[in-house]
């Protein structure tokens, strides 16, 4: 099992492909909009119950940071759901969720994975990661699609 800031950085890396096909392939959107709306909420939730609560009384200013670009993350995609694929405002939409989530993953990378290998064992890291792994499952069996 890899260790948890690698499994956050596959799952940006998966996140970001997804972005591409919704903006690239207008014949795929349907799907992959359903795997969008499972995938980064229950991202979300994962790190929330594994690293960001490991890391919530070490650096908390980060922590509370990340929350909050998750908070309005979840509204940014909630605003986007309802709008029609074939909707003139789908495409504007779609991308301004992109750029959040986007410079969510960057500073998360930068700021919070910093830390986190600061104050993390490698040994603690690894534990994490299986962690994350059993709830995004978790939440994945509650994914409204």
């Amino acid at each position: 099992m890899p260790q948890i800031l690698e499994l956050i950085r596959g799952d940006h890396d998966f996140i970001r492909g997804l972005f591409d096909e919704l903006e690239s392939n207008p014949d795929t959107r349907d799907v992959r909009c359903i795997t969008l709306r499972r995938e980064l909420p229950g991202h979300m939730y994962a790190e929330e119950a594994t690293l960001y609560a490991r890391l919530r009384d070490v650096v908390p200013e980060e922590i509370r940071q990340s929350l909050a670009e998750h908070t309005e993350t979840r509204e940014t995609l909630a605003r986007f759901e309802v709008i029609p694929l074939r909707d003139d405002a789908w495409m504007p939409a779609l991308r301004d969720l992109r750029k959040l989530v986007e410079a969510h993953f960057t500073s998360e990378e930068r700021e919070v994975f910093t830390r986190a290998e600061h104050h993390i064992s490698p040994a603690e890291l690894f534990g994490l990661g299986e962690m994350f792994e059993q709830e995004k499952q978790k939440a994945a069996q509650f994914a409204v699609v």
